[in-house]
């Protein structure tokens, strides 16, 4: 099982969006998940939200369309997606609770 790991920072009104800033990194990794995912292999990202205030995820395609423009392929090609946003603290950080994922 190949997973790739993405920390959130930005929540706007509640949604949490990845990424921040362009990351042609990001969409490189998610197509790196796509082929492992054809090749027969688990896949999949886990996107940790490190805030408490995010109900949903959303790619964020104002910052990096090509990011979720990869994404929603990464979700038509099988890879795994989850989202969980964290409870953070100046000395510890723990997931708390699954968040809902909207690719539309």
């Amino acid at each position: 099982m190949l997973y790739g790991i993405k920390g959130v920072t930005l929540v706007e009104k509640s949604i949490a969006r990845f990424p921040d800033a362009p990351t042609e990194r990001g969409t490189k990794h998610l197509l790196e998940l796509i082929e492992a995912k054809r090749e027969g292999f688990g896949a999949g990202v886990f996107f940790v939200i490190q805030r408490e205030d995010a109900k949903f995820f959303s790619p964020n395609d104002a910052m990096d369309q090509d990011f979720g423009k990869a994404l929603r392929a990464a979700a038509r090609a099988g890879v795994d997606i989850f989202a969980y946003r964290c409870k953070v603290k100046p000395d510890s950080i723990e997931l708390a609770e699954i968040v809902k994922i909207c690719l539309a």
